[in-house]
């Protein structure tokens, strides 16, 4: 199994630029479900938007156990480290959404080192992310984003 090295490097560079809950983000309608009510979001966010998430994270792990070296392949992608995390800049003082948007962001990071930009639904999410959304549930086929509403 090849890693991508070079695109972990580069994600880092992008994750050091994110900026979350600003009211100038502009999401696509027609790619992602955006809203604007941030109860609506946190709800959607720590109720079935776990399960989906897991289940994106399970075909990676799939993906790992595949290969013959499964452990020390596990191992390398389990010791990735993101210092960068820490760079986000955020408007919310709510630890347990920067601690879940930092884990999804994570994922995206794994997603990244092992499938490079194959897989549609992290790439999908890491965007919304890049853009400066929520990615917070799934509804029509899309991923829901949060955006504060223009004022």
């Amino acid at each position: 199994m090849d890693f991508h090295y070079e695109l972990l490097e580069e994600t880092r560079k992008e994750i050091k630029n994110m900026k979350f809950f600003r009211e100038d983000v502009e999401i696509n309608a027609e790619e992602y479900e955006v809203i604007h009510d941030y109860d609506e979001a946190y709800e959607n966010a720590f109720d079935r938007w776990v399960d989906i998430l897991e289940d994106n994270a399970g075909e990676l792990r799939g993906i790992i156990y595949e290969h013959d070296n499964y452990a020390e392949l596990n191992k390398i992608v389990n010791h990735i480290e993101i210092p960068e995390l820490y760079d986000i800049e955020f408007t919310v003082d709510d630890v347990s959404v920067k601690e879940e948007i930092r884990s999804e962001i994570k994922l995206c990071v794994k997603s990244r080192f092992i499938c490079g930009k194959e897989n549609v639904f992290f790439e999908s999410l890491f965007k919304a992310y890049k853009l400066g959304g929520w990615p917070c549930g799934w509804k029509n086929g899309k991923i829901i984003v949060y955006v504060p509403a223009n004022k």
